[in-house]
């Protein structure tokens, strides 16, 4: 696969996850932890995306792809955790 085509399939998938979460996020069975914990998953994984191919933490060392990832749980949890 081509890093254009991989590049276009990674934003296509990052439109539908935003679109799904919103879509999700303003239903009305949308109400509770579970609905917070989902939602933030959503954007880990988006975040996740965002960071190994725009960001080019691919090709970054091993110490920064760690930060970036442990950043991503801590505030995840702390965001689930608090509501």
């Amino acid at each position: 696969m081509t890093q254009g085509r991989l590049v276009r399939l990674v934003f296509v998938g990052l439109l539908l996850l935003t679109a799904g979460s919103s879509w999700f996020a303003e239903s009305e069975s949308a109400r509770g932890v579970a609905t917070t914990a989902f939602i933030m998953t959503v954007v880990a994984a988006k975040l996740h995306l965002v960071g190994m191919h725009f960001m080019e933490l691919g090709h970054a060392p091993f110490a920064l792809k760690l930060a970036f990832h442990g950043w991503i749980v801590v505030v995840w949890g702390l965001i689930v955790g608090f509501s």
